[in-house]
């Protein structure tokens, strides 16, 4: 059963069993997203994936309420000269996080799932370190797979093979921000919000190297603000996409419900390297 936590009042939701309430939380921020997509994007696949996961996983799993919030519209990103975005430091990202979590753990709440359309991997990392320092300060275990899923070759049984979207993969690589990824996404989650000059934006392309170079991010970005190419997108490709993200995150949100192998999501790929952790107090 899904549940919305805006539409209850405090009594009814502090006699619910909390054992069998799994918390969805989703981070995501406001920012640009070229000029053929809006600010919103990344709320809106978290809000979409989230919703989408939940109906999947209340057939499968009909003990549990599945508790949702409103997708909080904050993460981490430095991405400057763009009106309308809304970055946070990593830190005060992290620090966000952190208290966030603690007052769901207040509740009583120890089935916490963490959600995020937003793939920089600092914004993952920082995510991560708030779950690790959860459970050290806490012992609950709160799960965020979406550095795991961004970064690892995750393999779903739910999820169906796509030639389409393998060539497409292969011939057009480094699709990092609203390029034909997002811009497909968003042709099915809302098509009425994607600008009909999608078709008109140039190619922008770096490497995955180059991605965690800021200023030189910035550079390449200007002017547009996405890193990919737009051009390519199709609604169908979108429909491909949003399932291979919601197969995943069911997969790993099954693994974390029944407790079985499911630490291997835990982290991004490059959670261990220094200059993209937090500097925790």
């Amino acid at each position: 059963m899904k549940q919305n936590i805006m539409e209850m009042n405090w009594t009814d939701f502090k006699k619910m069993n909390k054992e069998k309430t799994v918390v969805f939380l989703g981070f995501a921020p406001i920012e640009q997203h070229g000029k053929h997509l809006p600010l919103g994007v990344d709320v809106y696949e978290t809000q979409y994936w989230m919703d989408q996961v939940i109906k999947e996983l209340e057939g499968e799993y009909k003990e549990f309420t599945f508790l949702t919030l409103p997708v909080i519209p904050y993460g981490h990103a430095e991405m400057k000269g763009f009106p309308g975005n809304i970055h946070l430091s990593q830190k005060l990202f992290y620090d966000l996080v952190l208290a966030t979590l603690q007052n769901v753990i207040e509740w009583g709440c120890s089935n916490i799932i963490i959600i995020s359309g937003h793939a920089d991997p600092k914004h993952a990392i920082a995510v991560e370190q708030a779950c690790e320092r959860i459970k050290k300060d806490t012992g609950v275990v709160a799960y965020a797979p979406m550095g795991a899923i961004f970064s690892k070759n995750i393999i779903s049984n739910l999820e169906k093979p796509n030639l389409q979207l393998q060539d497409k993969m292969q011939q057009y690589p480094n699709d990092f921000h609203a390029g034909w990824i997002e811009t497909s996404n968003m042709l099915t989650i809302r098509p009425d919000l994607v600008s009909f000059n999608y078709k008109e934006q140039p190619d922008i392309e770096i490497n995955g190297r180059d991605m965690i170079n800021s200023g030189f991010v910035l550079d390449k970005t200007k002017g547009y603000g996405h890193l990919g190419f737009p051009k390519e997108a199709t609604k169908e490709l979108g429909e491909a996409l949003n399932n291979s993200a919601i197969q995943k995150i069911r997969h790993c949100v099954s693994a974390y419900l029944k407790r079985e192998n499911y630490e291997q999501y835990e982290h991004h790929q490059l959670y261990h390297v220094p200059v993209l952790r937090v500097k925790e107090d």
